[in-house]
């Protein structure tokens, strides 16, 4: 493992000592939060799909020139991405405006399959867990517009306020205006960590409450070790309805979280040493689900991706800089907590200084670092692929026959702050 695991402490507090007791002003959280409410809810508010057509079926064009593979390595039939072509019935679209909610956490695709698709899986990088159709994650609870189906009637092509892509039918449900009017007025509550159960009344599991989703809370009904909440679920019509569900009162809390350094170190802490997950795989996390994961309990709506993040607050081009001053300028105009570190495809949460060696360090969900080694052709990886606390330089130690090509300070291209 990379020195940087062994040497700084995975613990987010140790960094965060310096920080201010509160990292964003109880006034400007609220404000925050209410645009939060507004992004979260606004798929059951539009008349007219967020996304063109050519937005939501840009994977055939971006992947029909492409060999792709399969999940056995081997490279699928000509004929495929046509095949997916007809069952996503693009001409007809958009045939649906139906307002919908996510009744499990489902996995959302570029394509209506849940199959597999990969570049080239003997190039670092390429393969396995780099599924090119793996869009992302939509957890249960969240709002959704349905605005479109696949021919055979299995997939539904769903909005959320971040992201647009396909889902299976069962794993969502249809809301009407009483549904509705009932569940943006409630509050929400959020999750302190992930696979938190949830149960209805009887003690039925229901699902994994997670940090960065949100639910309704049955206001005044918590207990002295459980707080109640509301859970969207599928009737046999395939409707939703919400049934009444219990938590561990200290897994939940009403959201947003309170804004203090130690709340902040607790969320990214819960967080640590999970198993990286491209576009929300296996329901992991990538470098920018995390980030917008931590930033949602505390009210921040981000965007999805890395690249929408980086416009998602103040920029500060790092271009240009010697690593030194892009260090020091990190340091001096860097907000712990508030500060996102850019570079293309990739996004950290700076955390602030090591007291060790006086250096900034950063919170990622990282899958590895590029490598080259002496005399050889091409790059290689070294898997990290888990959320880590670590320097702008992790790997450095690998020189000269792992070193890799460039550093991610080298990397960085700009900070985002989020203020």
């Amino acid at each position: 493992m990379i020195r940087d695991l062994s040497e700084l402490p995975q613990d987010a507090g140790h960094y965060l000592r310096d920080a201010p007791p509160t990292f964003i002003a109880p006034e400007r959280q609220a404000r925050r939060y209410q645009e939060f409410r507004d992004h979260f809810f606004a798929p059951w508010h539009r008349d007219l799909p967020r996304h063109a057509a050519h937005e939501v079926f840009s994977g055939f064009r971006r992947h029909a020139e492409r060999p792709l593979y399969g999940e056995n390595n081997l490279p699928l039939p000509p004929d495929w991405i046509e095949a997916m072509a007809r069952q996503a019935n693009r001409p007809a679209y958009p045939a649906l405006h139906l307002p919908a909610i996510a009744v499990v956490h489902a996995a959302m695709r570029v394509f209506p399959t849940h199959k597999p698709a990969f570049l080239n899986p003997s190039r670092p990088g390429k393969g396995f867990p780099f599924d090119v159709l793996q869009n992302s994650l939509v957890t249960a609870g969240t709002p959704l517009l349905v605005t479109h189906c696949s021919r055979d009637g299995q997939w539904a092509l769903v909005e959320t306020d971040w992201a647009a892509g396909w889902v299976r039918w069962p794993e969502i449900a249809r809301v009407d205006r009483d549904f509705i009017a009932a569940y943006t007025a409630s509050p929400l509550a959020g999750f302190w960590a992930d696979q938190v159960p949830v149960k209805d009344l009887d003690g039925r599991f229901l699902i994994a409450g997670r940090v960065g989703m949100a639910l309704p809370l049955a206001a005044g009904k918590e207990t002295s070790d459980h707080r109640v909440l509301h859970v969207p679920v599928r009737d046999h019509l395939g409707w939703a309805r919400l049934l009444e569900a219990t938590a561990p009162l200290q897994a939940v809390h009403p959201l947003p979280f309170p804004a203090t350094r130690e709340n902040g170190a607790r969320v990214i802490n819960a967080l640590l040493g999970q198993t990286y997950g491209w576009g929300g795989l296996y329901e992991n996390r990538d470098c920018s689900a995390f980030i917008q994961d931590v930033m949602a309990a505390f009210g921040l709506w981000l965007p999805r991706n890395s690249r929408d993040q980086a416009g998602a607050g103040r920029w500060i081009s790092l271009e240009g800089l010697s690593r030194r001053d892009r260090e020091r300028l990190i340091q001096e105009a860097g907000e712990p907590l508030l500060t996102i570190l850019y570079m293309p495809g990739h996004v950290m949460l700076y955390l602030g200084r090591d007291p060790a060696s006086g250096r900034p360090v950063i919170g990622h969900s990282m899958w590895g670092i590029r490598t080259v080694r002496l005399f050889e052709k091409g790059t290689g990886r070294w898997v990290i692929g888990k959320t880590v606390i670590t320097s702008l330089a992790p790997g450095r130690e690998f020189f000269p026959f792992g070193w890799p090509d460039r550093l991610l300070l080298d990397k960085l291209t700009g900070m985002v702050r989020l203020d």
